[in-house]
């Protein structure tokens, strides 16, 4: 029976869940061999209004093991092992009227503990109980009328229905792992969306803003370099555009070569010196493509934050290392006693990596097996190195 049945919903809401109607299937095949008990009744040398009120119970009984099943769903442990119990207790008001044979009719017990969700020590136990009275009732009467075999069948019952149960609970639990799998896979998947957008329209935006104020300034002085400018931002809007057009399809792939040439604009762009290198060691394709975006995010950071006048990349096989002479990171740093303290990072230290574009390239990071470190850079700025495994 599937979860949706809660226990917060009304019991006629319970009744027509769609997750009952698998009940209501399984319920009337097993009713359907309780035919041969109602034939037994009907066939044996009993009074005309033992077997009527026989009959008149039984059927409560049928109908009460119709909707049982849902009622009790989802229900505590304990509440569904007492209604069980009580079912099986006026089940016990059919021996004044049909005799021993209502024994039969315990097979419904049994196939309550197998498929209500009951933990599988509790639906073995009930079944074994159920099977030990079978056979005290029925060696108290010698096992007359077929009633050696109604402890056989309730035991292959039982096994194959607990069986069957583990099953179908398995079967709900795997659901519901799947299910939490795709969840997740969602919110990877917004979050990747996040952290590609971010780092993607970051540093082009940060460039235009940057160009666009240099534009304004030189539009009296050189209308000519102005014009330029503009010019070279339409194209770093355009490109933009491209890209987000490409994150959005899940197809951009980074270039460090890109990002070095975009780094050297960009930085001219802002006034800064850039210190770049014109080549750099092959480097394994993954860590490459990390590489590149710690490359976009760092140069992007000094032109925003730093306040520099240059900035130093230094490239190896196993390395990426962005630096600048700016004003060096202010942020909280764990001290001797490790009680926090907000200040200037010495070098060398490693602080807590905060900020989008920060956390997103510590994620990137980690997917490649390498580390993210920040601190002071030896020029008196900021550093910002990315190392993989060797």
């Amino acid at each position: 029976m599937d979860t949706e049945i809660d226990r917060r919903m009304p019991v006629r809401d319970r009744l027509r869940a769609h997750g009952a109607r698998s009940w209501y299937i399984g319920a009337a095949s097993g009713l359907l061999w309780q035919t041969i008990l109602v034939a037994s009744v009907l066939f044996l040398d009993l009074p005309v209004v033992s077997k009527v009120l026989g009959l008149v119970l039984l059927a409560v009984l049928y109908a009460l093991f119709m909707v049982l099943g849902p009622v009790i769903w989802n229900e505590s442990i304990r509440t569904r092992l007492v209604a069980i119990l009580v079912y099986w207790a006026v089940s016990f008001l059919l021996f004044p009227l049909i005799g021993p044979i209502a024994i039969w009719m315990w097979l419904l017990v049994v196939s309550l503990a197998a498929f209500t969700n009951l933990p599988p020590r509790l639906a073995v136990g009930i079944s074994v109980l159920v099977i030990l009275t079978q056979l005290g009732i029925g060696a108290s009467v010698a096992f007359t009328i077929g009633l050696l075999f109604a402890p056989i069948v309730t035991t292959v019952s039982a096994a194959t229905l607990i069986g069957l149960g583990l099953i179908s609970r398995s079967t709900s639990n795997l659901r519901e792992a799947n299910d939490e799998i795709a969840r997740l896979a969602v919110v990877e998947e917004r979050a990747r969306f996040g952290r590609d957008l971010h780092d993607v329209l970051g540093h082009t935006l940060t460039v235009v803003t940057v160009k666009s104020e240099l534009a304004r300034r030189l539009v009296t002085i050189d209308p000519a370099k102005a014009e330029a400018e503009i010019a070279d931002i339409e194209r770093l809007t355009r490109s933009a555009l491209a890209d987000l057009r490409l994150a959005v399809s899940n197809y951009r792939e980074t270039s460090l070569d890109a990002e070095l040439a975009a780094a050297r604009t960009a930085l001219e762009a802002a006034g800064i010196d850039p210190h770049l290198p014109d080549s750099f060691p092959k480097l394994d394709s993954r860590l490459e493509g990390v590489f590149a975006w710690v490359l976009r995010e760092g140069v992007t950071n000094v032109i925003r934050h730093s306040g520099a006048a240059a900035c130093w990349v230094t490239i190896e096989t196993h390395s990426l290392r962005v630096a600048d002479d700016g004003r060096g990171p202010e942020t909280t740093v764990q001290g001797p006693t490790g009680l926090g303290a907000t200040g200037t990072v010495p070098t060398g230290t490693v602080p807590t990596v905060t900020g989008n574009g920060l956390r997103g390239l510590r994620e990137r990071s980690a997917e490649a097996s390498a580390e993210l470190l920040v601190g002071r850079s030896p020029q008196g700025g900021f550093e910002l190195v990315v190392r993989g495994a060797p």
